[in-house]
Parts: structure tokens; C-alpha cells; sequence
């Protein structure tokens, strides 16, 4: 019973660590890590999506937003720099 309360304990860190929050100031240069990432008007996978990314794509993080477990970040928009977007923090890594 240990060992298996052990195990969920650890799976329970691992998967939240992989939203934790990896921008420590913004404006910051950030990079897209997925295909076909949708963006979106809220940072909610129910809001408009208004458009996608793709691996390798260069963004302009200017926000972060926690809600509940996720972690959201406001980016200019890849097609229009004159709004502002949210895209989940699973596909966004700080740039080299």
C-alpha cells in the first residue's frame, strides 16, 4: 500500500510540475513547442480559438495566468501584433 501511495505521490508532482511556470519576468522571448498549437481570445480550451502555431514559432510572452491547474500565457498575436492572445503554457518555453 506504501509503494502505491508513494507511486501517486510522485506521479501527482511530476504532472504538476510540468505547468509550473517557467518565465520569471515580461516581457519575455518565448517559443513554441508544439504543431498546430491553437490560440486563443481567454485563456479557457473553451474561448474562440483565433488561430495556430506551429513548432519553432517565435512569440512575445507578455503575461502569465494560472487557472486552476493550468498555466495560460498571454502572447501578441503571431497574424495581428496589434492584439493580444492566450496560448496554453504546455507549448511555451522561454527562447535561447
Amino acid at each position: 500500500m506504501r509503494k502505491i501511495l508513494a507511486a501517486l505521490i510522485l506521479a501527482v508532482m511530476i504532472c504538476g510540475a510540468s505547468n509550473a511556470a517557467v518565465f520569471t519576468s515580461f516581457p519575455a522571448d518565448g517559443v513554441c513547442v508544439g504543431d498546430y498549437v491553437r490560440y486563443r481570445s481567454r485563456p479557457s480550451t473553451k474561448s474562440k480559438i483565433l488561430g495556430r502555431m506551429f513548432e519553432g514559432d517565435e512569440v512575445t510572452v507578455l503575461s502569465e495566468r494560472r487557472t486552476g491547474r493550468e498555466v495560460w500565457y498571454e502572447i501578441y498575436d503571431p497574424n495581428n501584433e496589434d492584439r493580444t492572445v492566450w496560448v496554453s503554457g504546455k507549448y511555451i518555453v522561454p527562447a535561447d
